[in-house]
């Protein structure tokens, strides 16, 4: 009976240890999991950058959560000996803020991010920054809406491009585009089958610098499809110049490409 009690201990014993290294195995393996969970909800800085309100420097800091998409994006403005108060973004994938000079007193704020939807469009704003508050001077959404074109196809291969604003409009020989696509379009005789383009709302925004003057400029781009968003038969870029009030239009071109 004591050699049995001997070894009944040693066996409790061993399967205790068993059970406490079972125990701390699976915490171990638990562990990385949950320090991923609380990583994907943390506020983390995306980007900081020096803005300026006259002689007055500040900072501005791009912050989000999530690892691909970006949600709460946000930027937070400070200046020194005063309170720093935030901007609200819109959510999504490679968000991004830089200063440009576009002619104002100050470099003024651009900041953008992605969808993620089909046909690649994005976000995009630009801010004028002081000390003590902010002012919205550009949103791609707005633009879309305010500056609108048409488009409609013309026998014998010819699409013609309105701008509702001014009236001008612009023919564009589609001799480029697939001929299967092209023969979806137009009927052997040059007629139109009764298919007809469509004008997107802003898909992309991007600074551009002029070597002239050093400034920066605003090309803004709208796709131009047919039949389906991937048939893109190029683009409406308008070149766009700010006042010191706002952005207006200089110049509007027709791109193949992107």
């Amino acid at each position: 009976m004591a050699i049995f009690a001997i070894v009944h201990t040693v066996y409790m014993k061993n399967i205790f240890l068993y059970v406490s290294l079972l125990l701390l195995a699976v915490s171990v393996t638990a562990m990385p999991s949950k320090r991923f969970a609380i990583a994907e909800n943390t506020i983390k800085p995306i980007k900081i950058i020096e803005v300026f309100d006259g002689r007055n420097s500040g900072t501005a800091s791009l912050t989000g959560k999530g690892e691909n998409y970006i949600t709460n994006l946000k930027v937070t403005i400070k200046f020194k000996n005063y309170n720093p108060y935030e901007i609200y973004l819109e959510d999504g994938y490679s968000p991004y803020i830089e200063t440009f000079d576009f002619g104002a007193a100050d470099k003024l704020l651009f900041c953008s991010s992605q969808t993620g939807g089909s046909g690649g469009y994005g976000n995009y704003r630009i801010y004028s920054i002081k000390k003590t508050s902010y002012k919205l001077l550009y949103d791609d959404k707005t633009n879309s809406k305010n500056s609108g074109f048409s488009a409609v196809f013309k026998p014998n291969g010819f699409m013609e491009i309105t701008n509702l604003s001014y009236k001008h409009t612009l023919d564009v020989y589609l001799n480029y585009i697939d001929t299967e696509f092209y023969n979806l379009i137009f009927a052997p005789d040059g007629t139109v089958t009764g298919e007809q383009p469509y004008v997107k709302e802003i898909s992309f925004v991007a600074p551009a610098l002029n070597s002239a003057d050093g400034l920066y400029t605003l090309s803004t781009y709208r796709p131009v499809s047919a039949i389906a968003e991937v048939n893109r038969l190029g683009y409406i870029v308008q070149t766009l110049n700010f006042d010191g009030y706002a952005f207006y239009p200089s110049f509007t071109e027709f791109s193949i490409t992107f």
